[in-house]
């Protein structure tokens, strides 16, 4: 996500509050997570300019990484809702490193999404951008797999209940079957909407009414995925803020 200001994250710190026996050590932990997640962050969501709908997109897709759709920047989290959340970071890690196979339904998905971006203009922009973004996947990806011994070792040092807590949830979180990302228990019914309207917003700003982008979107992904005009409006449109340059919803 972009990167916040002082005052943000005074007001963020107080919206999550970790619930355990001996806190300071964990989240000496987590800090030294996010240091080395961000490490070379160089804005690979492209949030920088982009206009406000394009990061309430990413936070809809975000949510799919979560125990129970929870973004972790509001209310009381304890051990075992982090170890679930680090546990499903590295399995989403693993997935799409190739080392947990992807079930045929989730393969076809990433086949369709490869088939779209391979439709798009190709430039040396673009295979920058790429490569910045493999780069920074990776760095994530292992910012979390170094950070889990971190964290257990901070939670063996918390209670016995807290470091219970912790392994519980890390081995619920690891356990995610491929085709369990098309499942209700974790894609909700639009998070591939939020993801195509996300990662290709420098498309969709260009375009001149929504309309014109729901065509687009039902001409990539397929009318069936993304649904009616009327269900585009109001659960997607209407819940990120989406707005173009041009007039909106055409006439008739």
């Amino acid at each position: 996500m972009s990167q916040p200001t002082a005052k943000n994250k005074t007001v963020e710190s107080k919206k999550l509050k970790l619930i355990a026996k001996r806190p300071r050590k964990i989240k000496l932990a987590l800090k030294s997570w996010f240091e080395a997640s961000d490490k070379v962050d160089s804005d690979p969501l492209e949030l920088n300019g982009a206009p406000p709908w394009v990061e309430n997109a990413w936070a809809e897709v975000v949510k799919v990484l979560l125990p129970g759709n929870r973004l972790p920047t509001v209310g009381e989290w304890d051990m075992e809702l982090l170890g679930e959340l680090m546990g499903r970071l590295q399995a989403f890690g693993k997935l799409y490193a190739g080392e947990i196979p992807m079930g045929p339904i989730v393969q076809a998905e990433n086949d369709r999404f490869q088939k779209f971006e391979a439709s798009l203009p190709q430039s040396p922009e673009r295979t920058v951008k790429e490569k910045v973004l493999a780069r920074d996947l990776r760095a994530r990806v292992a910012a979390v797999q170094e950070s889990i011994p971190d964290v257990m070792k901070a939670a063996f040092g918390s209670s016995h209940a807290d470091s219970e807590k912790y392994q519980r949830g890390l081995a619920r979180g690891l356990k995610l079957s491929p085709d369990e990302l098309i499942t209700a228990n974790v894609f909700e019914r639009h998070t591939r909407t939020f993801w195509a309207l996300a990662n290709y917003w420098r498309v969709w700003v260009k375009c001149k009414s929504v309309r014109e982008i729901y065509n687009h979107l039902c001409k990539a992904v397929g009318s069936k995925e993304i649904g009616s005009y009327k269900t585009f409006e109001i659960h997607v449109v209407k819940k990120i803020g989406l707005k173009v340059r041009g007039r909106g919803r055409p006439a008739g």
